[in-house]
């Protein structure tokens, strides 16, 4: 997997200008943020990349969006979280809702959690569970998947990797 992004140049002509391997970084990591902006509608004049040394923020800024692929390793490679670990994971995070420890020891799975996001997602690669505390649903690669702010889960049953590209886009919080 790669990440490109193209831009205009200075000279005003449309080119490359950010072309990055993905596979190394995932190595070692389940994510990689590809892009964020920090406000709608997103300002196209910057040249910095804004997620060069980016660390995973769960949610986007006020008014932005992220943009992130995430990879779920085969399950038998899957260390098993506490739900005191996963509040932890969140916290370092930054999670706007935290589940609570109770919440996570009777919840179907200790992935479930929340955003205050409009959420576009695709699987580019395996099979994934969508979890949610209802209906869950067994994603294939190209299946798409539009969550709302819902309380929802990961889970990969199957022997290999999957791949899921992510759009997290502010939204108002459900009343």
């Amino acid at each position: 997997m790669k990440r490109y992004v193209m831009a205009n140049r200075p000279d005003g002509l449309a080119d490359v200008v950010y072309e990055d391997d993905l596979e190394p970084h995932f190595k070692t990591n389940r994510f990689r943020e590809l892009w964020l902006n920090t406000e709608t509608p997103a300002d196209l004049a910057g040249g910095a990349d804004p997620v060069a040394d980016q660390a995973m923020i769960h949610e986007p800024p006020d008014g932005g969006a992220v943009f992130r692929m995430l990879v779920f390793p085969p399950n038998s490679t899957q260390p098993t979280m506490t739900p005191e670990q996963v509040v932890e994971m969140h916290k370092a995070i930054h999670s706007t809702h935290i589940p609570s420890v109770e919440y996570l020891r009777t919840a179907k799975d200790p992935t479930m959690h929340r955003t205050d996001t409009l959420n576009y997602f695709v699987l580019t690669e395996g099979e994934l569970w969508a979890l949610s505390e209802g209906k869950d649903v067994l994603l294939k690669a190209g299946d798409a998947l539009i969550q709302k702010g819902c309380m929802h889960g990961w889970r990969n049953d199957s022997d290999k990797r999957a791949v899921l590209a992510a759009v997290l886009i502010d939204a108002k919080p459900p009343a």
